[in-house]
C-alpha cells in the first residue's frame, strides 16, 4: 500500500542536482527545444513577411489557423505514444515497443494522407468562412503548398517520441536547429529574393516551410534507423498486429486529440473570427497568437517530457516516483511561467516592434500580449498537468475539461466582450484568457485527488 511517506520519499530519491537527474533533465530540455523549434519557424515566416505589409500577415496567420485544425488532430491521436512506447520499454516489453512504433508510423502516414485532402477542399471554402476577400486567393495558395507538410510533421513526432524513450532526446534538438537554419535560408532566397531566385513572396514563405519540414523528417528519420539498428528486433514489421495496437494508440490519442481540439480549436476559432475583422487588427492578432504560442512550446515540452518519463517509471511499477516526477514539471513550469509573464510585460513593445512597423497594429499588439502575460499561469498549469495525466494514461478528463473550459466559458465570453462590448480583438482574448484559467483549475482537481495514496497504490498494481 502507497503512503503519504512513499510519495515524501520518492520525491526526495529525485536528484536535486541536474547532473546526477540527467535523464529527466535531458528529455525536459530537448523536448522543450523541439517544441520551440517548430514555433520558430512560423516565426521566421512572419519576419520574412513582414515587409510585404498586414496582409501578407494576415495571409500568412490565416493560412497557418486552417493548417492547424487537422493539425491538431493528427498530433492528438498519435500523442499517445508518448504513453505506449516508453510504458513497453520501461517494463522491458520490447516486442510491444517496436509493434507500437511501426504501428504509429502507419497511423502517422494515414493521418497525414486524409489531413492533406481536407486541408486543400477547405482552403476551397474560405469564402464561406467569411475571411477578407483581399487576402482570399493567397491564403488558399498557401494551404495548397503546405498541405503536404502534414507527412513530415506528423512523422516527425513518432521518430521523436521513439528516440527519446531510446534515450537519445538531443537528436530532436540538433534535427530543428539543422530545419530553422535551412527554413531562414530559404525564407531569404525565395521570398526576399536571393541567390540566384526570384522573390516569390508569399508563396516563397509557404514553399521554405515545407522543404524545411522534410529536412527535418530526413535528418531524424537516418538518426532513428541508426538507433534501432544497434537494437535487437523481437519481430518483423509484417508481423505485427497493427489492427490491435492502432486500436490502442486511436482509443487513448481520440480523447487527446478531442482535447487539443477543444483548447487549440478555441484559439484557431478566434483566428478565424480575427479574419472579419479589419487587416491591421487580423495582423495584431497574428503576431500576438504567434508569439503565444512560441511560449506555449516551452509548457509543451515540459508536459511532453513528463508525460514520457511518468508513464516510463509506472512500467517499472514505481508509481511514487511517477507521481513526483509530474509534481516536479508542475513546479518547473509555474517558474516558467513567472519569468515569461515578465518577459511579455516588459518586452511588449521591442518584440511586437520586430514584426511591424505600423503604428495602430504596434499599438493593439501592445495591449495583446499583456493579456498574453496573464494567461501564462493558466497556460503553463493546464497543458503540464494534461500531460501528467497522459503519463499516467488517462485522457478523457483533459477533452471533457477543455470542452467546458473554452467553449462553454471562454469562447462565449470572447465573443460577448469583442462584439457586443465592440473591445473586438482584445475582447476575445480576454475570453480565451479566462477560459485557459478555468481548464486549469479543472484538471488541478483532477490531478490533486489521482495523487492521493489509494490511487497511486492502485496504479503501481497495474
Amino acid at each position: 500500500m502507497t503512503t503519504p511517506q512513499d510519495l515524501e520519499a520518492a520525491e526526495a530519491n529525485i536528484p536535486r542536482n541536474i547532473a546526477q537527474n540527467k535523464e529527466y533533465w535531458n528529455i525536459v530540455f530537448h523536448s522543450v527545444v523541439s517544441y520551440l523549434g517548430q514555433s520558430l519557424m512560423q516565426l521566421v515566416d512572419l519576419l520574412f513577411c513582414k515587409h510585404l505589409g498586414s496582409a501578407a500577415s494576415a495571409t500568412v496567420g490565416t493560412a497557418t489557423s486552417l493548417f492547424a485544425w487537422f493539425l491538431i488532430v493528427g498530433i492528438g491521436l498519435i500523442s499517445s505514444l508518448e504513453y505506449f512506447i516508453p510504458h513497453s520499454i520501461g517494463a522491458n516489453d520490447e516486442k510491444k515497443a517496436h509493434s507500437y512504433f511501426y504501428t504509429g508510423i502507419l497511423v502517422a502516414c494515414v493521418i497525414a494522407l486524409a489531413s492533406t485532402v481536407s486541408l486543400v477542399l477547405l482552403a476551397q471554402l474560405t469564402p464561406a468562412l467569411g475571411v477578407n476577400p483581399e487576402i482570399i486567393p493567397n491564403v488558399q495558395m498557401f494551404c495548397n503548398v503546405t498541405a503536404l507538410s502534414y507527412f513530415p510533421v506528423f512523422l516527425i513526432q513518432s521518430l521523436r517520441v521513439e528516440l527519446q524513450a531510446r534515450g537519445y532526446p538531443d537528436d530532436a534538438t540538433y534535427a530543428f536547429l539543422f530545419g530553422n537554419i535551412l527554413n531562414i535560408f530559404l525564407n531569404w532566397a525565395l521570398v526576399l529574393g536571393h541567390a540566384g531566385f526570384p522573390a516569390m513572396g508569399i508563396k516563397g514563405s509557404a514553399i521554405s516551410n515545407l522543404l524545411s519540414r522534410f529536412g527535418i523528417l530526413i535528418y531524424l528519420g537516418m538518426r532513428v534507423y541508426w538507433v534501432r539498428s544497434k537494437i535487437s528486433h523481437p519481430l518483423k514489421p509484417s508481423k505485427v498486429q497493427y489492427g490491435t495496437y492502432a486500436m490502442n494508440i486511436l482509443k487513448m490519442g481520440l480523447p487527446t486529440s478531442l482535447h487539443m481540439l477543444f483548447e487549440m480549436g478555441a484559439f484557431v476559432f478566434v483566428s478565424t473570427l480575427a479574419a472579419r475583422l479589419i487587416a491591421i487588427q487580423n495582423a495584431a492578432h497574428t503576431i500576438a497568437i504567434s508569439l503565444a504560442s512560441f511560449a506555449f512550446m516551452i509548457p509543451l515540452g515540459i508536459s511532453s517530457a513528463a508525460a514520457l518519463t511518468m508513464s516510463k517509471a509506472l512500467g517499472e511499477k514505481d508509481a511514487p516516483r511517477a507521481a513526483a516526477l509530474g509534481r516536479r514539471s508542475i513546479k518547473l513550469g509555474m517558474i516558467y511561467a513567472l519569468f515569461g509573464s515578465a518577459i511579455f510585460i516588459f518586452g511588449r513593445f521591442y518584440i511586437v516592434s520586430l514584426y511591424t512597423a505600423d503604428a495602430e497594429t504596434l499599438r493593439i499588439g501592445c495591449q495583446l500580449l499583456f493579456i498574453v502575460a496573464i494567461f501564462q499561469f493558466g497556460d503553463a498549469m493546464q497543458t503540464i498537468i494534461a500531460g501528467c495525466l497522459r503519463g499516467f494514461g488517462e485522457t478523457k478528463i483533459q477533452a471533457i475539461m477543455n470542452a467546458i473550459g473554452h467553449w462553454g466559458i471562454g469562447i462565449p465570453l470572447g465573443i460577448y466582450f469583442g462584439f457586443y462590448r465592440h473591445l473586438e480583438i482584445k475582447g476575445l482574448w480576454i475570453g480565451l484568457c479566462i477560459g485557459l484559467f478555468s481548464v486549469a483549475f479543472g484538471l488541478w482537481t483532477r490531478w490533486h485527488k489521482l495523487t492521493r495514496p489509494d490511487h497511486l497504490a492502485a496504479k503501481a498494481a497495474l
